[in-house]
């Protein structure tokens, strides 16, 4: 397992600082999108999408404590995009159906170029 050591706080803090934006505009929308579906609040497309909003903003704060935004963000779809090679083979292995791939793929790239418009 390789080990990355801790970045210089200077370097993240800004990074940190817009992740926690973007996270604060997250629950704004389930707040929004809850309220709007009432008690008690159903699973619903639009809230597993900012839920799922939620983790990988959560995932990418700690990250990049040890790695650029940029990168972390770089790594995570270069996984989606082996993920989707590998549930595409036709070798007669069994695979996870992986239906959240686009849907990550966006919000990471949504992440990626609201970071670097802020800059």
């Amino acid at each position: 397992m390789k080990e990355y050591p801790l970045r210089p706080y200077t370097e993240y803090l800004p990074e940190q600082e817009y992740l926690n934006g973007r996270m604060k505009e997250v629950e704004k929308g389930m707040g929004i999108v809850a309220a709007r579906l009432g008690e008690p609040t159903p699973i619903t497309e639009p809230l597993d999408v900012l839920d799922r909003a939620r983790e990988l903003v959560a995932d990418l704060f700690k990250q990049v404590t040890v790695r650029p935004l940029n990168e972390a963000v770089e790594t995570q779809l270069q996984w989606l995009d082996r993920a989707e090679a590998r549930a595409g083979q036709t070798d007669g292995e069994p695979k996870n159906s992986l239906t959240r791939i686009p849907i990550d793929r966006v919000l990471l790239e949504t992440i990626r170029e609201g970071w670097r418009t802020s800059r």
